[in-house]
């Protein structure tokens, strides 16, 4: 694969840190990338989402739309979620204030390839609010198969008595809808176990076979992984990779193509010391191996996120440099 790569944000007048970035590629081949712009680098900064969107591959994006404003009231909307519906309708979904009593999760769409959006619709009612204090999307994207549209999530459980803005201790699940994003469900939860420490921050990807495959940030040096016929419940295989080296930070998975063939493209930083060395890696068995494909950056990291342009035959990565003070736009095309 030939990678290039070019400065996506940096600080400016407004926002010091874009954090948290996400992508989507339209079935039209428009690339809609997103963040957190905020006016510090904390998680309960104030902060704006941004929506940004490209027509020709990555090479140019327009100017940004502000998706979701951060104000004095809700200072923090966070954790920005792109996924298409059969129909063509985006589904663009977020938090406010994520971990004061769970927030508020809200959804706008778009017919028009990203164009123009609708109003928010407040769909928290769906996400389990009785049982749980802090919840978050994803991060990253969400994933269609069968029909069905998924997006990981974690939360905070109530009985564990956590402060209202801890972040542990965790679980996962996914929130789901089978009527293209017109009403939603919270599915089965995966929690801790011998292995498995706060599982929190997860990114979906298609199977060969149109199962959901999970890759899981945990409080411990690797990745974790999860399998599911429906994306919604009965998981399997939940259990930690070895193979995958991660500093408990947000790593990316997306499905694609390539030759022909169905692959698992997996990005993260591939460290156990710190946030650096991003590297790409690629499955061809579902991701339970895992080959190195490029050291993308042997010595920056943080969030990273992939997105798969079926329409160009490119694969797209968005990735951190010290907490967002800036965030890179690489493109990897086959050679």
């Amino acid at each position: 694969m030939e990678f290039t790569s070019k400065l996506m944000w940096e600080p400016g007048e407004r926002y010091t840190n874009h954090r948290i970035p996400g992508m989507t590629v339209t079935e039209k081949g428009t690339v809609l990338a997103y963040c957190e712009a905020r006016t510090a680098a904390g998680d309960w900064a104030l902060m704006d989402i941004l929506l940004f969107r490209s027509e020709d591959g990555g090479e140019t994006f327009g100017e940004p739309v502000v998706m979701a404003a951060g104000t004095k009231e809700h200072r923090t909307v966070n954790n920005p979620v792109a996924v298409q519906n059969a129909d063509g309708r985006i589904l663009f979904l977020w938090c406010e204030d994520y971990s004061v009593n769970g927030g508020r999760v809200l959804v706008r769409h778009s017919d028009d390839d990203g164009l123009t959006w609708s109003e928010p619709e407040d769909i928290t009612a769906a996400t389990l609010p009785e049982y749980r204090n802090a919840f978050a999307l994803g991060p990253g994207h969400g994933i269609m198969t069968g029909g069905t549209l998924i997006i990981p999530v974690w939360m905070v459980p109530k009985r564990y008595e956590a402060k209202l803005t801890a972040h542990m201790p965790s679980e996962i699940s996914t929130l789901y809808s089978t009527d293209g994003g017109e009403s939603w469900q919270t599915g089965e939860i995966l929690g801790m176990t011998d292995r498995i420490v706060n599982p929190n921050e997860t990114e979906a990807a298609v199977t060969s076979d149109g199962q959901v495959f999970l890759s899981i940030r945990h409080q411990s040096m690797q990745r974790v992984k999860a399998y599911s016929a429906t994306g919604y419940s009965g998981w399997y295989d939940y259990s930690p990779d070895y193979s995958l080296n991660d500093p408990q930070c947000f790593g990316a998975v997306v499905s694609a193509e390539e030759n022909g063939r169905h692959v698992l493209y997996l990005a993260n930083c591939d460290s156990k010391e710190r946030r650096s060395g991003v590297t790409l890696k690629k499955s061809t068995d579902d991701g339970r191996t895992w080959e190195t494909v490029h050291v993308i950056d042997p010595d920056r990291g943080g969030y990273v996120e992939l997105a798969y342009d079926k329409t160009r035959g490119c694969l797209y990565c968005l990735y951190e440099e010290n907490y967002g003070e800036r965030v890179y736009f690489v493109r990897a095309v086959e050679g």
